[in-house]
């Protein structure tokens, strides 16, 4: 048994039932490592989301509203298929997703529009296992982090539906807090933390599962975005790109997702 195996076996064996994992959840598990991940969230009306989310899934308003739409990226590596040892495969991802709330638990949950992958069998695999909407796109990103690991500039580049570039740099080593949310963990817990997703029309919804150890997120700042196709999905209009609520970022994390993701019957 290898170190990295081992410590994967530790890993699983500390999380608890309470937090959602089942023993036979781990065996239908695929483990990644998520590094520099980005959040860049935005705060729009509902109504221009709800045509894309299937009704029996209210919309996470927080203000009755109005709903926020997240674009996410991050670089990503497979680590294992279930307990078995698997070949790594590195990819970029960046995911437009917006956020409903779980008819099972109740809590916040994720929707995702859609998502760009810069590997090929990756996006296959992706579309194989688990069906989720999923596209092919040339994509790169470039962090640069100071001897203490400071993102002094994080670029995302690549084309998808038009060319796009984010440019971010990091101004706050935690979040102190962030309005609309009434406590620093609530904003977490919408934004960053739901180990729930939805994906697929509503005569094909399925529900995702994943797991991830609690986020710290830092404080990003953009100076530079341009996103068309935000616009073209009709969710953020050009001039908004550049103007975020909240932009924030993890260095890495360890991440499971259960598969297979179960249909969803309302």
């Amino acid at each position: 048994m290898t170190l990295r195996f081992a410590a994967f076996i530790a890993f699983l064996a500390k999380v608890s039932y309470s937090e959602g994992m089942a023993l036979s959840k781990k065996f239908m598990s695929v483990e990644m490592l998520l590094r520099d991940m980005l959040y860049v969230s935005y705060l729009v009306p509902g109504s221009r989301v709800r045509p894309m989310v299937p009704d029996s899934l209210p919309l996470a308003t927080v203000d009755g509203t109005h709903v926020f739409v997240s674009l996410v990226i991050f670089r990503g590596k497979t680590a294992a298929l279930s307990l078995l040892p698997s070949p790594r495969f590195p990819f970029d991802q960046v995911n437009v997703r917006t956020y409903v709330t779980d008819p099972v638990t109740g809590k916040p949950a994720v929707y995702f529009v859609n998502c760009g992958i810069s590997n090929g069998l990756i996006t296959f695999l992706y579309g194989l296992f688990s069906g989720m909407p999923v596209e092919h796109i040339p994509y790169s990103i470039a962090p640069k982090q100071d001897t203490e690991g400071r993102y002094l500039e994080y670029a995302a580049a690549g084309n998808w539906y038009g060319r796009f570039s984010l440019t971010i740099r990091e101004v706050a080593p935690e979040l102190t807090g962030l309005a609309p949310f009434a406590t620093v963990q609530e904003a977490i817990d919408y934004l960053i933390d739901p180990l729930v997703g939805f994906y697929g029309p509503a005569e094909k919804l399925k529900r995702l599962e994943v797991f991830h150890p609690p986020l710290v997120p830092r404080v990003g700042e953009m100076t530079e975005a341009s996103f068309p196709y935000l616009g073209k999905l009709g969710l953020v209009d050009p001039p908004e790109v550049i103007r975020p609520h909240s932009i924030l970022l993890i260095p890495r994390t360890p991440f499971l997702i259960y598969l297979p993701a179960k249909r969803w019957n309302t």
